[in-house]
This record gives C-alpha cells, structure tokens and sequence, in this order.
C-alpha cells in the first residue's frame, strides 16, 4: 500500500494488484529461498538546471521489496547513526530542516563572536551517485547490519546497480573503481560497446529509494570526524553538499584536507571547481539560495536571480508546448504553483508581481 501511494493509476501497479496476493507468496517464497534477483526496470534522462541526470525506475514488484527493506530494515538501523544535521531523505527532515539548521548556525555565530566577520567551507562531492563504490559501501553498512539476510538482500540489490563498462580496456579495467565515473557520459555510448563481458561494482541509481538511504549514510565517517572528533558545532551535511563555518581561515583549509583525505579512503571525490571558502559577510550560496550576515546580525536570504530567469523561460517553452498539444494547462498550473509556492516567502514583492504578470499574459487569456 504503501508503495502504491500516488502510483495507483499507473498500470503497472494495476496489474500487479489484479493477482497481489499471489505475487507477494511467489515474492516472499524467493526471498526465503535466497532465488530472488532484483529485475532490469527503465531508465530515462531529465534535465535539471542544464544537468542530464539518469532516472532508474524499478518494476512494481521490486518497489515493493525496497520498500519493505528500507522501511523496517535500514532505515531504523541506520539512522541511529546519522548526525542531527545530515537531513536529506529522512522522515520529520529535509531541505526545509537543513536550512534552518544552517540558518541557526550563522545566527549562533554572530552570537558567539559578535561580528559577520568569518569563513564558510562549502563543500561538494564530484558525481556522488556515480562514485560509490559497493565495496565500501558493504563494509560501512557491515558495522551497524549484522543480520545475514538484510546484507545477503542488500548485495543482491546493489549487484543490480553494476556498470557495464566492457569498452574498457584490460589495464583500465583493472583501475576502474579508482578512476572517477561519469554515468551521463555513459549513457550516450553506442549499446553496441556494452555487450557484457565487463562489469564494475559502482554507482548507485537515482530514484532508488535503497540508493537514497545508501548515500545518505555512505559519508559517516566524514560527518562523525567533524562533529566528534574536531567538535564542529556548526557543520551539516546534506546529501553531498556540506558546510564549516569558522572564524579561522587556516583551520577551514586543514579540514579540507582532513576531509579530503577520508573521502579517497571511501572512493568519492571532491568537487574542487565547487568546493570553496568564502567570507560569511559577502554573498555565497547554500542549498540554491543566497546568503549574507550583516554586521547587526540580520541574515539576508535571497533567491538566486537565475532560478527565476529559469522559471521564465520555462514558461514561455510551456506556452508553445501547450499550443502544440504537447502538455496539459492544468500541468502549467500546477508546476508554477509549485515554484511558487517554494519560493513564495523569499521573493520580493516586484519579483512576484513580475511573475504572475508573465504567467497571466501567456496563460490566463
């Protein structure tokens, strides 16, 4: 039921409720048996902010399973073992959490020292999803999941993420897992180079609800060293982007590399091209809205300029799509009222205007 939830009219998850009672028998049998292998679904690529990122959607069947699994096995094990403030894909949390706790902490800062005068790390993994690798995964989740079964279905799981890569050659093949993978680029080759002789164990699939518990946790370690090692009141994670902030400039560039370090130990790589430190008093940018303390104290949150160009121009591409009988109205109305509704508290009353005006004159005639 409970991973049919929005999913219901799709007809997929139709037919399998025609007959669920004997497929969940024939599903509960093969698990008891150790017969069961998580099935091919589909993929398909979307365009978020210029960025092609490879969607996986699993049979109805195998959503059951992962549901099941992730409910009462890893996410009530693993979460004992989350920090606070790692709050991506966690019921009770999310974006919403994260940026208060971020927010907390620029107001716990001001309060301790005094001035807007400080230094912020922001920190970002390269290609996250892409780079985990399975192995370590396994032996981060062997510490806290002792129960046979749980690790026998997570291995089977995780072997239907394995990569084809049969167009390497012997010697790259052996390096593979060291060497930074790039699942978009993978998916423009030819089929005819993926013929199945070669296989990596890396790379988690976006949409998998086993993946998103997987790289919630996957960092621990990093998490862990700053909150209790360094004691880093104002750190937080979330997902792959991360943050310090410090009044010491050198003591932020000694846990980059401190952080670095452990993130070669787990296979991951640091994005250095977004990876910076910067001055808490000049703009800077968290979780895809602006930021600045001031020297009262105030922090001033903006939306950044080019989320709402976005939003313009997609709706202008939503007009012709509309003309063409390509997309619904109500599906525009319901996008813009979600985009909207996101950022309603944050945009300027002009920019809100400028909106509704936009929208009224393509739509509203």
């Amino acid at each position: 039921m409970q991973s049919k939830k929005s999913s219901s009219w799709k007809p997929q998850v139709q037919m399998y409720e025609m007959d669920y009672l004997a497929k969940l028998v024939a599903t509960s049998n093969e698990l008891e048996n150790h017969v069961y292998h998580a099935r091919k679904g589909s993929s398909f690529t979307v365009s978020e902010r210029g960025k092609q990122r490879n969607i996986r959607s699993n049979p109805f069947s195998d959503r059951v399973i992962r549901r099941c699994f992730c409910d009462n096995c890893l996410i009530p094990e693993l979460r004992k073992y989350l920090i606070h403030d790692n709050g991506a894909s966690l019921s009770g949390k999310g974006i919403s959490f994260t940026r208060r706790r971020f927010e907390q902490h620029l107001h716990e800062y001001y309060r301790r020292y005094g001035t807007n005068e400080g230094y912020i790390l922001l920190i970002d993994f390269s290609k996250y999803y892409d780079n985990i690798r399975h192995d370590k995964l396994m032996e981060e989740i062997v510490k806290r999941i002792h129960d046979p079964q749980e690790l026998w279905l997570l291995s089977k799981i995780l072997d239907n993420f394995k990569v084809d890569v049969s167009y390497l050659s012997d010697e790259m093949y052996k390096n593979c897992l060291n060497m930074k993978f790039n699942g978009e680029k993978q998916s423009r080759l030819d089929s005819k180079y993926l013929t199945g002789q070669k296989f990596m164990p890396k790379s988690l699939a976006i949409g998998d609800q086993v993946s998103q518990i997987c790289s919630v946790y996957f960092p621990t370690r990093i998490d862990n060293y700053c909150k209790i090692v360094r004691s880093i009141r104002w750190y937080g994670r979330y997902m792959d982007d991360s943050y310090i902030i410090s009044n010491d400039k050198q003591f932020l560039h000694e846990m980059l590399d401190k952080i670095t370090k452990i993130a070669s130990e787990l296979g991951i790589f640091i994005n250095h091209k977004k990876t910076h430190i910067m001055k808490i008093n000049h703009f800077f940018t968290w979780l895809k809205l602006r930021y600045k303390l001031t020297e009262t104290g105030h922090l001033v949150i903006k939306v950044n300029p080019k989320t709402v160009t976005r939003e313009r121009c997609k709706l202008k591409k939503y007009r012709k799509m509309v003309d063409q009988g390509r997309m619904p109205l109500i599906d525009v109305q319901n996008s813009f009222k979600s985009w909207l509704g996101t950022y309603d508290k944050l945009l300027s009353y002009r920019t809100k205007s400028s909106m509704k005006a936009l929208y009224t004159d393509l739509f509203e005639r």
